[in-house]
Formats: structure tokens, C-alpha cells, sequence
């Protein structure tokens, strides 16, 4: 074996300091089941928990969609992080120092091609240049006055990371540049706009506003939102636009700080402003997020989904705030969360609640009568029914039915499918059957409804591959890495890599034939070179445990019955081309001697003269 390069090294050591179920537990609300966790998986549309994590082997595999592998997968596809972004975000996670290198994001790269690296860095130095400013005398004033107004504290100011930009047009952009950040990868992050004459390196996006950063899940800047300190800026607020690292349409504000409250509770509350978010969890409420600027989105709702089980919305309770909801409905209903909605009092928003007397009593109380979101369409139905006649009224039903159907009520699990039925017949006062036979007329007439993405984090597994006796030989090896002391020799041609395509399977049984004593699975997980092939051997890994019951006496047993299974047969074909009839029979009882008979093979009185089994 080749000694460990530092980059290497610095894999292992990272690893082995990072607990997959709570990296994976900060994103996806995890449940236990045997000796694994399961979860909803974060890159498909995934309705029924699919998502298999192992702790005890240190990996996760979804067998829905395919995604899998080790914590360092898990970060590079959650965050779109490329792999030394991801080795450092899990590095200072763990208060692991990485082995000091002259990698690629340390070199000077095309000032016309930046990276997402280069997009994440400049966030974090405007950030940073932002965070001083606001605590600069005669610079950040005006921001500090603001913040004092709507009583924000200094503690929860820099807990939230918040800014100020200066009043002029090229601060951020003079001091960047003396950084050493190109014009192009502050334009590409959004913190410049080109200059208007064509003239110049440009001008600062954001001038003379208070800056709430816009985090990802990890807790790093990818964009800003801006509001104006004085009336005659506008607009009101101003926020980045969207760069290869920020995604309004699945971003919510203060995420990273909510998600775990948000999994404590089983609720996530969701609001439309950042002093909003500010104000409530300053209040205690740590539960609350908030939209970027637009309405909720397919992708909010897969976000929440991962976390909870209930979203309560807070919107005006005027007729804005009732549009809203009807809107969120749409967008939460093909999802698995129950949503509610609560209207703020007379006009007043979360933090004018929170600021008046016993405002948390008055807030909690806003919160608990929320009222459910589907409670309110089945209330409009009603309505609408009063009065009709009986051809007017079927045809409202059968419009009601075929809005939910386009909605996503096929997709819903099927207890949660017919108890939504039952509410729907009730409301229209009809029987459930008939709800149902309209129910499949309108999933006939309609086409399947996309997934909320169309993303998947890998491949599906080639079901023929994974189940192939060389693939379940490898997987228990794979699965427990201990058995290989204890493999006979014959079996342990099963690691001959020359006898396999190339493909997952070849480099399983290199990485296992250079696995040293008392390495884990995750460690031969992470010597496959391609990310597609971790997801597949993750998958066979998971299957195998799940069969055997992670019990290492029937793993072994797995084990030799599938390399025997698997040599037997290359014998046998190796045998069949033989040449001679004479050659092929000593072929075929060399196999036998060395792998016994198969126990599945045609009864000897069957088997026809020439065949070398009758020898």
C-alpha cells in the first residue's frame, strides 16, 4: 500500500470526527428504526421516508433514488460544494486544523470564470466589511439608530451577522480590490453592478442600507437584503440577485438558525420579513423563518418538509393576507405538511405583536388559533354550494375534486390520502366514493404531475448489477471489512479486480483488496474515486445489512454462499470454453472440488450426456 497522501490523511481524520446522523439530523428530521435512521431524502421528491442512514458504518443511501455515500458526499450534494469546500466546512465543524496545502482556490484563476468558491469567499468578506461597518462611529450610525428603534439588540445583531453599507458609491469595491477580489467575482456574486458608461470596474449594489446576510444551510453568507435607512431611497428593500450559489425559490431566511428548533417543535413558522424573523427569535421564537421577497415555492415547502410536520403561516389578515394563504395552500398541499394559517391583529405585523405588552402571550396566542389552510378551501366550498341547484353543485364538486387532484392529493400517502377524502366528501356532502371515482376521473384526464425538482442526488442502483452473487459477496465484505481476515483463499479470488468490467464492482474489490487491518466501511467507502460509485456500493452496503440484520455470523455466511455462488459460475464458464470434452470435465470438477455443487443446479437425470455435470 501507498503511503497516505495529506489530502488523504486529512479525508480519514475528518471522517472519523464526523457523526453522519447528526450531520445529516441538522437537515433531515431523522427517526430511528432497528440500527439505522431514516428520513425523508433532500435530493428527490420523496413522500415516504426512502433515506437510509448507518451509523454504525457511517454512511447513507436512498433506495428510492440511488443518492448515497459518506458525510463528505452528503455535503458536497446538499450544499453544492465542491470537495475541498466541503472538507473544510465539515473540518471546522469538527475543530479538525487541514493539513496546509497549495490547492486550486489558492491560486489566481480567470478573472472571467469565477467559482462558486470565489463567489462564496467575496460573500463572506462583504459580510465581514458590512458587520464593521455598522459598528464604525459615523459610518454605521444611522443603521444603529434603526436597529435601536425596532429594539434589536447588539447580541442579537451579531447573532444574525448584521450590516450596514456605507453611504457612497464604491466603498465595498475600493476595499475588495485591495483584497486582491477581481471585479468579476464581485459583479458574479451580486455586489457590484457594471458601470453605466461603460467606464470602470462598476459600483456598490448596496449603499446607505441596513444588511441582513442571507445564509446558507451551514450558516455561510450567499447573499444580502438591504433596507433603506432614508425614506427617498427605493425601493424599501433591495435584495442580491440570484448567483450560482443563491437560489431565492428554495431559500429561506435564518434557516440555519431554525432548523433545529424547527425539528424540536415539529412546526415551522414562517413569516415575510427579516426584522420579523429578528424580532421573534429575539423573543424566543426560534422557529420562525422567512421568505426571500417572493411567495413560497414547491422547493420551500420540500425544505420544511425535511424538518417538520407543520408549517404555520403568518400573514395579514386582510385580503392580501387571505390571497396568500389560498396561494400557499397550492404550494404545500402536494407535500406531507399540515399548514395553518394566522392572521396578525388589526394590520400589525410579527414584531409590533412582540413589542407590546405581554407581546410572547399575544404572539402564542396569535399562533395557536391559527386556523388550517385546508380547513379554509373546504370553508370556500361550502360557501360556494349554498344556494346552487343540483347541476350547478356537481359541477362545483367536480371542480373542487379536480383542483385538488392537479394539486398532488394522488401523491399523498394513502391513510393521508383517504382521511383528506373523507374532508373533501364531507364539505361537498357527498358519499367518499364518489370523491374517489371523481378523483380518477380527473387522474385520467390529467398528465402526471413533475416532481417538485426533478433533481436526484445520484443514479439509481442497475437493480441486475446489485443483485448479481459478485455484487452481494462485495457488499458483506463492504458491509464488515473484519470478515476479510476470515475469507478461505478459494473465496478470495472473489477480490480478483482483473475479473470484473471496468465499473463499481472493479473498484469495490480493488479498494477491498487494499483495505488494511481494522478498516471501517467508511473508509473503503471513501477510497472509490467516483462519487457514483459510493452511492452504489452505499445501496449494496444498506441492503445487505438490512438482509443479514447487520448481524456479522449471517453477513460471513452471506458472504462465502455468494463468492461461491459467483466463482462457481465463472468457473463453470471458463469450464464450457474449455476445448475438449476431456478438458472441460477436469475444468468443471476442479470448481466443484474447490466450491462444491450448486445447490440450485438441474437434477443429474435431467441433465443431457455431453453436459461435464454428469461426470
Amino acid at each position: 500500500m501507498t503511503a497516505p497522501t495529506p489530502e488523504r490523511d486529512d479525508r480519514r481524520r475528518v471522517l472519523d470526527a464526523t457523526d453522519i446522523v447528526g450531520l445529516i439530523g441538522e437537515h433531515v428530521a431523522l427517526r430511528p428504526k432497528g440500527r439505522e435512521f431514516v428520513g425523508l431524502c433532500p435530493f428527490h421528491d420523496d413522500h415516504t421516508p426512502s433515506m437510509y442512514v448507518v451509523p454504525a458504518k457511517q454512511i447513507y443511501h436512498c433506495f428510492s433514488c440511488g443518492a448515497g455515500g459518506n458525510a463528505l458526499d452528503f455535503a458536497i450534494n446538499f450544499h453544492n460544494l465542491e470537495f475541498i469546500e466541503a472538507l473544510r466546512h465539515l473540518a471546522d465543524r469538527a475543530g479538525i486544523e487541514l493539513t496546509p496545502r497549495r490547492d486550486a482556490d489558492r491560486t489566481p484563476r480567470d478573472p472571467s470564470a469565477p467559482t462558486r468558491a470565489d463567489l462564496r469567499a467575496a460573500a463572506a468578506f462583504a459580510q465581514e466589511f458590512f458587520r464593521l461597518a455598522l459598528r464604525k462611529p459615523g459610518v454605521g450610525d444611522e443603521a444603529r439608530r434603526t436597529l435601536e428603534s425596532r429594539g434589536i439588540t447588539d447580541e442579537t445583531a451579531e447573532r444574525f451577522g448584521l450590516g450596514a453599507a456605507p453611504d457612497g458609491w464604491d466603498h465595498l469595491l475600493t476595499t475588495a480590490k485591495k483584497k486582491g477580489y477581481a471585479p468579476s467575482v464581485l459583479l458574479g456574486a451580486g455586489l457590484i453592478k457594471p458601470p453605466r458608461d461603460g467606464r470602470g470596474d462598476g459600483y456598490d449594489a448596496f449603499r446607505r442600507r441596513l444588511i441582513f446576510p442571507i445564509c446558507d444551510a451551514t450558516g455561510r453568507p450567499i447573499a444580502f437584503g438591504g433596507r433603506r435607512l432614508r425614506e427617498e431611497d427605493d425601493p424599501k428593500y433591495l435584495n442580491s440577485p440570484e448567483t450560482p450559489i443563491f437560489d431565492k425559490s428554495s431559500t429561506l431566511y435564518a434557516l440555519h438558525l431554525a432548523s433545529r428548533p424547527i425539528q424540536k417543535a415539529g412546526v415551522a413558522v414562517v413569516t415575510e420579513g427579516y426584522t420579523d424573523v429578528i424580532a421573534c427569535h429575539q423573543a424566543g421564537f426560534t422557529n420562525v423563518v422567512a421568505t426571500l421577497g417572493t411567495a413560497l415555492t414547491p422547493r420551500h415547502a420540500r425544505v420544511l418538509e425535511r424538518l417538520c410536520s407543520r408549517v404555520i403561516l403568518l400573514f395579514d389578515g386582510d385580503e392580501a393576507g387571505a390571497r396568500a394563504a389560498d396561494r400557499a395552500l397550492d404550494v404545500f398541499f402536494g407535500s406531507r405538511l399540515d399548514v395553518a394559517v394566522a392572521a396578525l391583529p388589526d394590520g400589525m405585523d410579527p414584531a409590533d405583536v412582540l413589542a407590546g405588552p405581554d407581546g410572547a402571550e399575544r404572539f402564542r396566542a396569535v399562533l395557536h388559533g391559527a386556523a388550517d389552510a385546508l380547513e379554509r378551501r373546504l370553508d370556500a366550498l361550502r360557501r360556494r354550494l349554498a344556494g346552487l341547484d343540483l347541476s350547478a353543485r356537481a359541477e362545483a364538486v367536480d371542480e373542487a375534486v379536480r383542483r385538488f387532484a392537479e394539486l398532488g392529493l394522488e401523491a399523498q400517502p394513502p391513510i393521508r390520502r383517504r382521511l383528506i377524502v373523507r374532508r373533501i366528501a364531507e364539505a361537498a356532502g357527498v358519499a367518499e366514493a364518489d370523491v374517489a371515482r371523481a378523483l380518477a376521473v380527473a387522474r385520467a384526464r390529467s398528465a402526471p404531475r413533475p416532481a417538485l425538482d426533478g433533481a436526484s442526488g445520484a443514479p439509481a442502483i442497475d437493480p441486475a448489477l446489485a443483485r448479481s452473487p459478485e455484487a452481494r459477496a462485495l457488499a458483506a465484505l463492504a458491509a464488515d471489512p473484519s470478515l476479510l481476515a476470515e475469507l478461505p483463499s478459494p473465496e478470495r479470488d472473489i477480490l480478483n479486480a482483473d475479473a470484473y468490467a471496468p465499473g463499481p464492482l472493479r473498484a469495490l474489490a480493488e479498494a477491498l483488496a487494499g483495505a488494511g487491518a481494522g478498516e471501517t466501511s467508511s473508509a473503503v467507502v471513501d477510497r472509490l474515486a467516483r462519487a457514483e460509485d459510493r452511492a452504489f456500493v452505499c445501496g449494496l452496503v444498506a441492503a445487505a445489512l438490512d438482509e443479514n440484520e447487520s448481524d456479522r455470523e449471517r453477513l460471513q455466511a452471506h458472504l462465502i454462499h455468494f463468492a461461491r455462488t459467483a466463482l462457481r459460475a465463472r468457473a463453470a464458464g471458463s469450464a464450457s470454453s474449455a476445448g475438449s470434452l476431456a478438458e472441460r470435465i477436469a475444468a468443471r470438477r476442479r470448481a466443484l472440488e474447490s466450491f462444491g455443487h450448486d445447490p440450485l443446479a438441474i437434477p443429474r437425470a435431467l441433465v443431457g450426456a455431453d453436459d461435464p455435470d454428469r461426470a
